[in-house]
């Protein structure tokens, strides 16, 4: 990433950082007090936190790397997997800028069409192993509590619902999304103009990126379900 870049989302964090400092709705005294009572429980989560981004990075690193010899190590991976993530939680819609950041810090090592496949195919297996939870903790719930009409209800809706989400994006990864995302994003209002200019000028590197996504999932079936796992 230019350096010019960098120091752009330095100086966003930094202001956000700010910000949430002066409109926070809690005084510095009774923050202090919360995590005297949290006790050994507040490291405690912070090791959890710290455990689960290590998850996430290799989630995203398995798929880098795709069962050869990565260019970028681990620990750099780790470092834009947390960064990424609290950009986006800095972001007031999401995924506004951890994409972008971690895309542009990847290039480097595995080269711009690598990096933009690598980061939509992680976002892609993130949403995806949400809806394998959700579904699966529906018989979970089965299984630990009595199920009323009601409930019956709401789980199957929600089973139903898990089911089409898993459908479209195992549809997603057979064909690629990139190319279908910016045909969408050609419909919509305000950036339908810059949506039509990227694809004509990016055609043939959106192309290659859906092939990625598609080989992935294809061919490299070991890379993929381990990445899901």
């Amino acid at each position: 990433m230019k350096e010019k870049f960098r120091n752009i989302f330095w100086f966003f964090g930094i202001f956000a950082i700010v910000v949430m400092l002066c409109t926070f709705d809690m005084d510095y005294q009774e923050l202090w007090q919360n995590l005297r009572k949290a006790g050994v429980w507040f490291p405690a989560v912070i090791l959890l936190w710290v455990f689960i981004y290590y998850l996430n990075a290799w989630s995203w690193y398995v798929i880098i790397r795709d069962g050869k010899h990565a260019k970028v190590p681990f620990w750099k991976v780790y470092k834009l997997t947390v960064s990424g993530f609290a950009l986006n939680y800095a972001t007031p819609v999401g995924l506004m800028g951890g994409e972008p950041y971690r895309i542009m810090e990847l290039t480097p090592y595995v080269g711009a069409s690598k990096a933009t496949s690598s980061v939509i195919l992680y976002v892609m297996m993130h949403i995806f192993s949400h809806f394998w939870f959700w579904f699966l903790s529906i018989f979970l719930y089965i299984f630990l509590y009595p199920v009323n009409t009601f409930m019956a209800i709401l789980l199957t809706a929600i089973g139903a619902f898990c089911l089409l989400a898993i459908y479209f994006f195992t549809r997603g990864y057979k064909n690629g999304m990139a190319v279908k995302t910016f045909r969408f994003l050609q419909k919509v209002p305000f950036i339908r103009k810059w949506a039509h200019s990227f694809v004509v000028k990016q055609k043939d590197t959106l192309e290659q990126i859906d092939s990625q996504i598609a080989l992935l999932h294809s061919q490299h079936k070991i890379t993929f379900y381990s990445s899901l796992l």
